[in-house]
């Protein structure tokens, strides 16, 4: 009996090797952008079709909403927005290098974006609170009008 239970230990540890750590990676391929009252600083909640290139992403982002998370491109050193309301646009490109990092072998490759900065935009300030992405860091952008 103490053979068996014996053995079955070692299945499970070396069972336990096998499980990828994917979760654990704290990186994120996304930037936070945050929307802010020009007047009062405070979050603000906006409601605008968000797009980038020719895409415009799946959903309005409801009038609920002071975050959204933007996907940057990491085959590229920019990304450009475009943000649309009924009444008014507004666009948005940052700059950043990317960083690739295969956490375990078993894992999809992971992006952190870095140096984020803006290189053209027409919201009427932004503040850079985050150069770069990870779960870390709560907002990367913050957008005032």
């Amino acid at each position: 009996m103490k053979k068996l239970v014996f053995i079955l230990i070692l299945i499970g540890a070396f069972a336990c090797q096998d499980i990828e750590s994917c979760a654990a990676n704290d990186e994120q391929g996304f930037m936070i952008l945050e929307f802010r009252d020009i007047e009062s600083s405070q979050a603000k909640k906006v409601g605008f079709v968000i797009g980038s290139g020719n895409t415009t992403y799946s959903g309005i982002y409801s009038s609920d909403s002071t975050l959204v998370g933007l996907p940057l491109d990491p085959n590229s050193t920019e990304t450009s927005f475009f943000f649309l309301t009924d009444t008014s646009s507004f666009d948005l490109t940052m700059g950043y290098e990317t960083q690739v990092s295969i956490f375990d072998e078993g894992c999809d490759p992971s992006f952190t974006f870095m140096n984020l900065d803006t290189i053209q935009y027409s919201f009427d300030s932004l503040s850079i609170p985050g150069r770069i992405t990870n779960r870390q860091i709560g907002t990367n952008v913050q957008v005032f009008f």
